[in-house]
């Protein structure tokens, strides 16, 4: 029977060798009817007979649940979607799309479900339950295989857990629709601290610390790995790593190994020293290496003088280089795309630009006449060799009239004013996306703007956690909140910001937490991303809720709040006391950033 009120009710059923465990959630069950709630009461799972059912494109997915359930279901067994009749185990758990799946297809057909898949977007995924005569079908469905890939982290991350060596899951009923089609990460320094990065939710047991080697390339693994499992899917970097931990065969297993997580890597592609395919030493497709083989074709600044570890974009000989650094680098390497960027204030003061600027005529600054020859001939020419690649620039501005013209993008001569909406815009072809500056917009009270994002695609690019781990680190959730909750309405498809930081800075970590639930949604339910998620970090629900009114102390839409630390301090400890022990390591590196921001 279910018990009303407050106390939680239990009942179990056994039918043949499995048994079904329901634990119904004090105000949950009893307080909405079933068939509107996603997340339910928990079942314990075993049996004689488990299975993994997964399609064509879903084999890694699949190996995610395998690897986490086989120590506790020992009989659970992989089958391909390919061959196979819809299974009648005890278990089984249908994992890929339905067009990848047909057996989970037809179950799901059978069962008398159906879902309009055509209203879902890329990465969207399904996560359903169904249980009938002792029985239990798990559907894992993806709109398409990355959808598939977040349903198994999902899965395996916030709704199964073992406890005293037994298997639980909770009932599901819910599907998440990816609302932003980009979110990324930046990682433009080699300083990253992600080598004592955790990598991962875990299995509801304990922490899981990265093993990957303490190299840059160990680092950037463990980013990719953070990254897959809080669905997102850009990283841009200032280039691969050169000698002697890089190379060309270990920067092919990086975009591999990216890949095959649904994080696609972008290089960064620009005119100054901090670009390159290869960001150190003395490959050919270095630019520095390249700038001082050929001094002639370096960039020239207003009094006429050759800037160091600078290229001129009108140059036919440097064109050509770019060209044929792109043929390399498309034909060797899965990269996912290049992100096309400019320092701020760079000018080309050559006559072969100055020349090309005034044909150009219109209102832009100097910068963004700039940036628009360069980006629009590299666009092109990744087009040609991957249509399907992504091409983005930084547009150095925030899309606003004042941020026009107070930014980079906007340094005019006294008395001219820079044109708006941009011009820039126009002159380079519309599939590339376009990143603006949002944090200027935020701190000036024009977000959200009445102005939205000219041009076809964009992106919102948020400047928080850039800094070093010796780089006092704010809590940006309230602040994160007010941006993106307007993101959709300003014309903009995606979310990018800094994962310079270990998610071992607490602050950090929050920061990366809240930016990847609300660039996947900017309407998340926080409360249910709390109870489900968070709370698998810090050591159950209860404590959870005491991280929510510590985060509101800390931070509000101006920025930290001074004023409130002793209370914060003062909760965080009690969360401490609260908090199970897979969450005793985090509450404890939460209390001592607290006390750091005392001092």
């Amino acid at each position: 029977m279910v018990k009303s009120g407050l106390q939680a009710c239990r009942r179990v059923i056994r039918v043949g060798p499995l048994l079904l465990f329901f634990v119904c959630a004090p105000l949950v069950v009893v307080a909405q009817k079933k068939e509107n709630v996603r997340v339910m009461g928990l079942v314990e799972l075993y049996g004689i007979s488990a299975s993994i059912v997964y399609g064509e494109e879903d084999e890694f997915s699949a190996n995610l649940l395998l690897e986490f359930l086989k120590p506790h279901l020992k009989g659970i067994k992989e089958f391909p979607a390919k061959g196979t009749k819809p299974r009648n185990d005890d278990l089984v758990i249908y994992v890929g799309s339905f067009d990848k799946n047909s057996p989970s297809a037809r179950t799901f057909k059978s069962l008398g479900y159906s879902l309009n898949w055509d209203a879902l977007t890329e990465g969207s995924f399904l996560l359903k339950t169904f249980r009938k005569e002792g029985k239990t079908t798990i559907f894992v469905t993806g709109k398409d295989w990355l959808g598939t890939l977040y349903a198994a982290q999902d899965l395996k991350d916030c709704y199964l857990r073992i406890e005293m060596g037994r298997v639980l899951l909770n009932e599901l009923n819910l599907t998440e629709r990816a609302q932003l089609k980009y979110r990324w990460f930046r990682v433009l320094d080699r300083r990253t601290n992600w080598q004592a990065a955790e990598t991962g939710v875990g299995s509801g047991t304990e922490a899981a610390g990265s093993s990957k080697p303490d190299t840059y390339r160990g680092r950037l693994k463990a980013i990719v790995d953070y990254m897959s499992e809080r669905r997102l899917n850009g990283l841009t970097l200032s280039g691969f790593p050169g000698a002697p931990e890089g190379g060309v065969a270990a920067a092919q297993e990086l975009c591999k190994y990216a890949l095959e997580r649904g994080v696609r890597v972008l290089l960064r592609i620009g005119l100054t020293g901090a670009e390159g395919v290869f960001s150190e030493g003395d490959h050919a497709f270095n630019l520095n290496a390249w700038a001082k083989a050929h001094p002639e074709l370096r960039a020239v600044d207003k009094a006429g003088a050759f800037r160091d570890g600078t290229l001129c974009p009108e140059k036919m000989e440097n064109r050509q280089r770019y060209r044929e650094g792109l043929q390399w680098l498309f034909q060797n390497f899965q990269v996912g795309g290049v992100s096309l960027e400019l320092e701020p204030f760079f000018v080309c003061y050559s006559e072969d630009c100055k020349s090309a600027r005034q044909t150009m005529g219109g209102s832009d600054p100097d910068y963004s006449k700039d940036l628009a020859r360069f980006v629009g001939f590299i666009a092109e020419e990744v087009s040609k060799l991957n249509p399907k690649a992504w091409v983005t620039y930084l547009s150095g501005t925030g899309f606003d009239i004042e941020s026009i013209q107070t930014s980079s993008a906007g340094a005019m001569p006294l008395g001219q004013r820079a044109a708006f909406p941009p011009e820039f815009i126009r002159k380079i072809p519309e599939f590339a996306l376009a990143q603006w500056e949002l944090v200027p917009m935020l701190k000036a009270g024009i977000w959200p703007s009445p102005f939205k994002a000219p041009g076809k695609h964009g992106l919102g690019l948020i400047r928080w956690s850039a800094g070093t781990a010796s780089t006092p680190q704010e809590v940006y959730w309230k602040r994160m909140e007010a941006i993106t909750h307007h993101t959709i309405s300003s014309n903009l498809e995606g979310l990018v910001t800094y994962g310079q930081l270990s998610a071992d800075n607490p602050a950090a970590e929050l920061n990366y937490l809240i930016f990847s639930a609300l660039a996947f949604n900017p309407a998340a339910d926080l409360d249910e991303f709390f109870r489900f998620k968070v709370s698998r970090l810090y050591g159950g629900e209860e404590a959870a809720r005491r991280l929510s009114k510590i985060l509101q102390l800390l931070e509000d839409e101006t920025g930290m709040l001074a004023k409130n630390y002793d209370e914060a301090l003062r909760l965080s400890k009690q969360g401490a006391e609260l908090s199970d022990r897979n969450g005793k390591e985090r509450w404890t590196r939460l209390i001592q950033y607290i006390e750091g921001l005392k001092k």
